[in-house]
């Protein structure tokens, strides 16, 4: 007897799963770190991804469009084609483009393994409870590094919580019984990562969702009022505990060396150097994908990337990567517009705050870990496609 689809589905989702926790067994920092296993891990599963998308297209198996797959699209033409115009930078940069393929792969895999049952809901409910517990432990395990995670600065902050940001959206899409202990968990380890970003981005789409489902649903009103108090009551307590932090956190953005980031400076250098440039051909197509490391080298000391998505797309490929990106939202947009009005509406609705926010002062895109982010996505284009198949319109707009 051999695997059965429902199998074959499951073997997959474990296989991600077990990316993530990697995450887990090899942390990014502290002695002899070595995290070669995680990324022979990330490029088995590229593989596995692309080798399945590519069976599919060999077949001539025919598939509605989603609605976000053009912007997608688009961002493939950006990255594989105006990255050429500067090869030795894709050469130097060659890690950090792979994975904006492997998240970009990743969109087209869901939603083709969603769309032909592969992948079903209870692989997803499966996927959604391991993510968000393999990351709440390691925000956990970093949390009880502190001073490994403190770096050069007097607090202790960590980017894993931007997972559990990403993971949120899926979180409330694919309802379960452990659904709000999920939230619960999702909370706690933003809340004790002390990301400013992410806490931001979280308390406003927390908001969104609790008074929806405060008002709009009936049912479980004391479980939900709970919810509330205990997340709201571990925030502020953990916030009153470490106000000099965060008030330091708040104070200074012009210094990158100093609790600020130096976002304020980082903005203002990369648009004064692309307006004051002489070539017109580098406004409309920029400089070159992550030419941002090279440029703040130079001009702060530092090799780091722009700290904003917006700005990386508008100095790495010019006025043509500001419309890649702004054509990326329009298409989600598009998407939460079909929904309005009902639950997935409301998903879609938090995954713009969460996604658009950390767009604007964290660099989404260019991480391997916009996958999780995506998902959302595909499941609610899946969703579409059910719903116009149902009126007799298979989605092929």
């Amino acid at each position: 007897m051999g695997i059965t689809r429902s199998q074959k589905g499951l073997a997959f989702v474990l296989f991600f799963i077990l990316l993530s926790f990697f995450d887990f067994l090899y942390p990014s920092k502290g002695d002899n770190v070595d995290r070669i296993v995680p990324q022979i891990g990330r490029a088995a599963f590229f593989g596995v991804m692309l080798g399945y998308i590519i069976n599919l297209r060999l077949k001539g198996v025919k598939m509605p469009r989603p609605i976000t797959g053009n912007a997608l699209n688009f961002f493939i033409i950006v990255f594989g084609g105006i990255s050429l115009f500067h090869l030795d930078l894709v050469f130097k940069n060659i890690f950090p483009l792979v994975k904006i393929f492997y998240w970009i792969t990743g969109y087209f895999f869901f939603y083709y393994a969603i769309l032909t049952g592969l992948i079903t809901k209870k692989h997803l409910i499966i996927l959604v409870v391991s993510l968000v517990v393999i990351y709440f432990f390691v925000i956990l395990r970093d949390f009880s590094n502190r001073d490994l995670y403190k770096g050069s600065k007097t607090f202790f902050v960590s980017n894993n919580s931007y997972h559990l940001l990403k993971l949120f959206p899926l979180v409330l899409l694919v309802k379960n019984r452990f659904t709000y202990v999920l939230i619960l968990l999702t909370a706690i380890g933003i809340v004790l990562a002390f990301k400013r970003g992410a806490l931001l981005a979280f308390s406003i789409a927390f908001l969104i969702y609790y008074f929806y489902i405060l008002f709009k649903v009936k049912e479980k009103k004391l479980l939900k009022l709970i919810l509330g108090i205990c997340i709201v009551g571990i925030a502020a307590y953990y916030f009153m505990s470490n106000m000099d932090v965060f008030l330091t956190r708040l104070n200074d953005f012009e210094s990158v060396e100093t609790a600020g980031s130096g976002r304020a400076r980082m903005f203002t250098l990369l648009i004064d150097e692309m307006f004051n440039n002489d070539s017109p051909l580098i406004l409309l197509f920029g400089n070159g994908f992550y030419a941002t490391v090279d440029f703040f080298q130079k001009t702060i000391g530092h090799s780091i990337v722009a700290h904003s998505d917006f700005m990386e797309f508008f100095f790495n490929y010019g006025i043509i990567g500001l419309i890649a990106i702004i054509f990326f939202f329009y298409r989600v947009l598009k998407l939460f517009l079909f929904f309005k009005g009902t639950y997935n509406g409301l998903v879609l609705l938090i995954w713009l705050v969460v996604v658009g926010l950390g767009c604007s002062y964290s660099v989404n895109l260019f991480a391997a870990e916009m996958i999780y982010a995506v998902i959302t996505l595909v499941i609610l284009e899946t969703n579409r496609v059910q719903i116009l198949s149902r009126m007799g319109n298979y989605g092929h707009k």
